[in-house]
């Protein structure tokens, strides 16, 4: 016999997705993504290095960064073949809700042998950190209309994966990926390592994700982190190209 959910369990679920899909004055969109990679901040993201430019009347300085920092700006990265799971988490716990949290203490936390865990792992060891989870099933038309990042679980080249939601619109997705750092993908490609679920009766919740919640109501959140214009990382090449002088 199927044993009734508990009373805490219900307001969990609907916590999670009150909170997610609904409180659209908690979660303010943000365009951090108009441009080919986030703006970040300066505190948290110093330039490579300064470029001076000089003229007979002005000297400007510009600041650089490479390409592999933009890369994986706010990504904590994965460590080992199977820790996606801890690092997804740290990468939204701390971009997010700004924590401090290593890939390292959450793979501790969840105490895996083997360092393969799940949505019911991660969603256990949450509240020693301070937060709460609960795994649903989804439709992109659902996460379309996501206001904050969640963790999704993918197939990617056939292998289990996780990795984070920051930015979704119609067409495009942004992963903050422990593997391969932000990156950006057409909705197409996205379904592709997305749609993992196979249920007949509920054929358009075709894929899962992880909500991330904090137990207090005191816990505040990083709008810029999570964006609802991402644009492809390509887009800029693509622009720049309708200037171009061809002979």
């Amino acid at each position: 016999m199927k044993k009734p959910r508990s009373k805490s369990h219900s307001t969990l679920r609907a916590d999670a997705l009150a909170c997610i899909f609904s409180l659209t004055s908690f979660f303010v969109p943000s365009s951090a993504f108009s441009e080919d990679l986030p703006a970040y901040s300066g505190k948290q993201n110093p330039p490579d290095s300064i470029l001076l430019l000089s003229t007979h009347t002005a000297q400007i300085s510009i600041s650089i960064r490479s390409w592999k920092n933009l890369r994986d700006a706010e990504v904590v990265k994965q460590d080992f073949d199977y820790s996606c799971s801890a690092a997804s988490l740290a990468t939204l716990l701390n971009g997010f809700y700004g924590q401090s949290l290593t890939e390292e203490s959450l793979l501790k936390a969840m105490d895996k042998g083997d360092l393969k865990a799940s949505f019911e792992d991660m969603q256990k060891v949450l509240p020693k950190f301070g937060f709460k989870a609960q795994g649903f099933a989804a439709s992109y038309e659902q996460l379309s209309k996501l206001k904050a990042p969640v963790v999704v679980y993918l197939k990617h080249r056939k292998d289990d994966h996780f990795s984070v939601l920051r930015g979704i619109n119609a067409d495009t997705v942004w992963l903050a990926d422990p593997s391969l750092g932000n990156r950006t993908c057409s909705k197409a490609q996205f379904l592709e390592m997305w749609q993992t679920r196979n249920d007949k009766e509920r054929a358009d919740l075709s894929g899962k994700i992880l909500a991330v919640l904090p137990l207090s109501s005191e816990a505040s959140s990083t709008a810029d982190f999570f964006s609802r214009t991402p644009r492809r990382q390509t887009m800029q090449a693509v622009e720049q190209l309708k200037f171009r002088v061809f002979p």
